[in-house]
């Protein structure tokens, strides 16, 4: 069989070229789809990392806070006890002033 033939005047393609054609747009179209389902894939994932990124940020902060409070705190307990260390010694000291009965 030729690759082409005529009917009525028009050049008509053979089977085989048709076919071949055929095959090439839909392979081109399933690259095309392919392409964007990627596309989809890797947005999605960016958006997640994004999220996740956010989240990790949020945390670090949250932890940054925790332990300025736990400074602070830790500063006036330190505070709070030498204030008692003294008061105890003012107190003491009052004790062994105070004259003693005869």
């Amino acid at each position: 069989m030729a690759d082409i033939f005529t009917a009525g005047g028009e050049v008509l393609m053979g089977t085989m070229r048709w076919e071949k054609e055929s095959a090439e747009r839909v392979a081109s179209e399933v690259a095309e789809v392919a392409g964007k389902l990627k596309r989809v894939t890797l947005d999605a994932q960016q958006a997640e990392l994004e999220v996740r990124l956010k989240a990790v940020q949020t945390e670090l902060i949250a932890k940054q806070l925790e332990k300025t409070l736990l400074a602070r705190t830790t500063a006036s307990r330190k505070a709070e006890i030498v204030r008692g260390r003294a008061r105890m010694r003012e107190l003491r000291g009052g004790d062994a002033a105070a004259p003693k009965r005869k």
